[in-house]
């Protein structure tokens, strides 16, 4: 698949309500498994760790565990999937201190990887993430997924083509 096929590889969803989001976590957690980057983009207050809390509940991780890693810049679930991380990376001032929390180490290992505020780094993620932005337009609430690799790519597609029942 060349750059332009890639750059094609997007998507929106619209999310009305918490039902929604919850129902869009529970369809995308269908189709994780590590090794995987999510790289989770949008202004404070759009729904990413409401989302990645709706995933790990889906994963079997119980919902009351997963919290924003704003403060404490990285927590860790045990899921059925394996392990899930969750970084947060808008307290950071520099891409050293994505690096100091072993981003790279994380991402290439056998996890799921969900890190909020990625767009303030991109060079620190893998080449081939999913990345979900969550965006507020007004009243309405957003989510547009891309893929910037074959494993990603692979997984839009089964979420925009899911198999017949």
């Amino acid at each position: 698949m060349d750059e332009g096929e890639l750059a094609e590889r997007r998507h929106v969803v619209e999310l009305t309500d918490e039902s929604a989001t919850r129902r869009f976590a529970q369809e995308i957690a269908q189709l994780l498994s590590p090794p995987l980057t999510i790289a989770l983009n949008g202004a404070l207050g759009t729904g990413k760790t409401f989302f990645v809390r709706a995933v790990g509940q889906a994963c079997g991780v119980p919902p009351e565990e997963i919290t924003s890693p704003t403060y404490v810049l990285l927590q860790r679930y045990s899921s059925r999937r394996g392990p899930i991380y969750h970084l947060d990376l808008y307290r950071l001032n520099h891409v050293d201190e994505a690096w100091d929390l072993g981003i790279d180490e994380l991402c290439e290992g056998n996890n799921l990887v969900f890190i909020e505020w990625a767009e303030r780094f991109p060079q620190a993620l893998p080449p081939d993430c999913l990345t979900i932005e969550f965006r507020m337009e007004g009243s309405r609430r957003y989510a547009r997924l891309s893929a910037s690799g074959p494993r990603s790519s692979d997984i839009l597609q089964q979420f925009l083509d899911p198999p017949a029942d």
